[in-house]
């Protein structure tokens, strides 16, 4: 059991892509509702330290709708000038034993600096882990405001974007090989 122990203390980060995780939005307008995912991103995290990061590419972002990732992409995010959105992990609170014990679950707060356009602002954001063998599953939602990030008013005459969406994630982070 302890060379278990010692064995989980030395673990390499974990990493993440999309190809067995999520990361989505949800937004409301006076017409409808969307909800929206990141099609390409990667994220990396170390439970011995709880740093790490998450890097969505802006340009991937879909509502699987063409005019409004069209208007998202050119207008709203500008990707061709801020091609990322991006979380750096400062620090996590809560439950903490399971996640550098390496089992177990539990709820945390993540902080950090999440970017988007040329806006930084740290944030809290409440999650949950979960251990998957040596993988660690971290799921949460973060409720923002887009124009607190520099984000025009994407409304158009006929529908009016609501400023409160939220973004939520499911990763599961593998270790390095």
């Amino acid at each position: 059991m302890l060379l278990w122990l010692l064995a989980v203390a030395e673990a390499a980060p974990l990493t993440f892509t999309q190809t067995d995780s999520s990361v989505a939005f949800h937004a409301s307008a006076s017409l409808h509702e969307f909800d929206g995912k990141a099609r390409t991103f990667r994220g990396v995290l170390d439970p011995a330290t709880l740093q790490g990061e998450i890097v969505v590419e802006a340009p991937s972002l879909t509502t699987f709708l063409g005019p409004r990732d069209a208007r998202l992409s050119a207008w709203c995010l500008e990707t061709e000038k801020y091609p990322t959105i991006r979380f750096v992990l400062s620090g996590v609170t809560g439950e903490l034993a399971g996640i550098k014990a390496g089992s177990g679950g539990g709820a945390v707060t993540l902080t950090g600096t999440l970017t988007i356009r040329d806006v930084s602002q740290v944030v809290k954001v409440p999650a949950t882990y979960t251990w998957e063998g040596q993988k660690l599953r971290l799921k949460g939602r973060y409720d923002l405001r887009w124009a607190d990030f520099g984000i025009p008013d994407p409304s158009i005459a006929i529908s009016t974007l609501y400023p409160d969406m939220y973004v939520h994630f499911d990763v599961l982070g593998h270790p390095e090989s």
